[in-house]
């Protein structure tokens, strides 16, 4: 019989929606099978500020960009340090940070997630797991290795997987092999609307 090992970390994502930084503080656990279970929760909204420089850095010079991305890492260390004493959060094996998508385009080979992993380390002292996308783009991929791999362990009684991020995606077992795809905007288009309704 195989160990059970557990898992403690907080992750961060900040999608294409823009509506605001999300943090999780999640328990995994491995053994014959993964499971898991949220411990907390939290949506940061993105001040006015936040929002417009996310939406336009991928107008900015490469120097801006790269003065941006230190920045944006220094926020979400700092928002990581806020949730983790506010929730009073112990033992965390790491930070999981995907960032913030601004450029991605996986047939030429490149993608840009802001929010610099070393700025996060530096601000918690934490192990800083970041760049999720660029191997697996390197690797052929589309730059989304992770829900389809997380879908499989953790979901794997489901048929097919539904994200509904601001992209949705499936993902599904096809003859042995787990394929992920997106289908249409979602979030990104809802959100649109809940603003122009107010």
């Amino acid at each position: 019989m195989q160990a059970t090992k557990k898992y403690r970390m907080l992750g961060l994502m900040s999608g294409t929606s823009l509506d605001g930084l999300d943090l999780a503080c999640v328990e995994f656990h491995s053994g014959r099978r993964w499971s898991f279970r949220v411990l907390e929760a939290q949506t940061l909204a993105y001040n006015n500020k936040w929002s417009q420089k996310l939406a336009h850095a991928h107008e900015l010079s490469g120097e801006a960009l790269l003065k941006l991305h230190g920045a944006f890492g220094r926020f979400l260390g700092e928002a990581c340090t806020h949730f983790i004493r506010k929730n009073r959060i112990k033992q965390l094996d790491g930070i999981a940070s995907h960032g913030h998508t601004i450029f991605h385009q996986p047939g030429r080979g490149f993608t840009f997630q802001l929010g610099d992993g070393s700025a996060i380390h530096a601000e918690t002292g934490l192990p800083v797991v970041s760049d999720f996308r660029s191997l697996d783009i390197q690797l052929g991929g589309e730059g989304a290795p992770l829900v389809p791999a997380g879908d499989r362990l953790l979901f794997a009684s489901a048929d097919i997987c539904l994200n509904l991020g601001g992209i949705a995606n499936l993902s599904m077992e096809v003859k042995g092999k787990r394929r992920a795809f997106d289908i249409c905007f979602c979030n990104m288009a809802l959100n649109y609307l809940a603003r122009k309704e107010g």
